[in-house]
């Protein structure tokens, strides 16, 4: 069975996703009221986060060789995250040092350097191959729900992987939280790769704090 995907992102009035001040704090509390069981993003997305929010340390404890120890009561969300080209090589510690996850998953393809396979699997770290060249995220879905049994995914990653989710008709739902600024003529869309029009059913707004709104829309699949 697929997951229930829903595509997640704070963007400005005129749907930029960047060169703008984001709530952060606002953008998981939101998040975390969707009711997920996962959160999917781009490797390219995970870097920036590491780079934007974390003093880099190379330096590594046993810990880090050992997978988490899952509680019951943990409502952490798990991290799925897409690198077929092993760009987070060397990167894993820091992420599982955020303390954000619970456990992380990668979606790696066929071609996905052995070198980045075999230090996931150093420390013990899942991953799924699904895809030839790139991932290929209907596979991928499908094995995350049979193997895990996720059952409703989000993802807030950056333009190409959004693009790429709503190209292959796997966007169940979409929720933007609209942040009160408009980028102007520079704006970075969070759709501006995507080469196709997606029609959409509105289900409801919300007002959320003093000056955000939330919109929510089904996808209307083909």
């Amino acid at each position: 069975m697929l997951p229930k995907l829903i595509l997640y992102n704070s963007v400005s009035v005129d749907g930029a996703i960047r060169d703008f001040d984001v709530d952060i704090a606002l953008h998981y509390e939101v998040l975390g009221k969707i009711g997920v069981d996962a959160l999917l993003v781009g490797s390219n997305t995970a870097k920036m986060g590491i780079e934007l929010f974390s003093e880099y340390d190379s330096r590594e404890s046993p810990a880090d060789f050992n997978k988490p120890t899952i509680q019951p009561n943990d409502d952490r969300l798990i991290w799925v995250i897409a690198d077929s080209r092993g760009i987070l090589h060397g990167l894993l510690h820091m992420m599982c040092k955020s303390g954000y996850a619970k456990d992380i998953i990668f979606l790696v393809s066929k071609t996905t350097p052995q070198i980045f396979l075999d230090y996931l699997t150093k420390r013990q770290c899942d991953f799924i191959v699904a895809g030839e060249d790139y991932v290929n995220y209907h596979e991928a879905l499908l094995e995350l729900n049979r193997r895990y049994g996720i059952e409703r995914i989000a993802s807030d990653s950056g333009g190409i992987l959004t693009s790429c989710l709503l190209r292959e008709q796997l966007v169940d739902e979409v929720q933007l939280l609209v942040s009160p600024v408009i980028v102007g003529k520079n704006a970075v869309g969070l759709f501006r790769t995507l080469d196709r029009s997606v029609k959409l059913e509105f289900v409801s707004t919300q007002l959320i704090g003093e000056n955000h709104l939330l919109l929510i829309y089904k996808v209307i699949k083909e």
